[in-house]
């Protein structure tokens, strides 16, 4: 006999690099300027910071972005501590949020909220993304 179990409904919202592509690519047709971060309003330039810094929380991602030199780059980037060599993770106690690293010995202005500090895994470094450059996000799902 089979038994069936209630779940409890999970609320997830997940926004997939098809139709991060596909938005991008209805958008370039319509003749749009610019990316759908610096077209969308407030509200949704924040959905979008949450939903890129959640996926660099959980797992490496690879972020192309126009740089300052107008250059594209491809940089394959976390945020998850588990990923980020033991020299490399801030000093001290993090008082601030992972992408910000504000320490409480030394002070520093609040972090940009257009912009994310990312951890690069091929460089092993620091570095720092505007998120009005982000041309492309690419994240691999695994269900196991």
């Amino acid at each position: 006999m089979k038994t069936s179990t209630n779940l409890p409904p999970v609320n997830l919202t997940i926004m997939s690099n098809q139709s991060w592509n596909q938005n991008e690519v209805v958008r370039l047709l319509r003749g749009a300027p610019g990316t759908q971060y610096q077209e969308a309003d407030d509200a949704n330039k924040a959905i979008i910071r949450d939903w890129v810094r959640g996926l660099l929380q959980l797992q490496p991602i690879t972020v192309t972005f126009v740089k300052a030199d107008n250059t594209v780059r491809d940089m394959r980037c976390t945020l998850n501590w588990d990923f980020i060599p033991a020299d490399k993770l801030p000093k001290g106690p993090v008082t601030g949020s992972v992408d910000g690293l504000v320490r409480e010995s030394k002070s520093r202005r609040d972090p940009d909220p257009h912009s994310l500090r990312v951890f690069d895994l091929e460089l092993q470094e620091w570095r720092s993304f505007r998120f009005e450059r982000l041309q492309k996000i690419t994240a691999e799902l695994s269900f196991s």
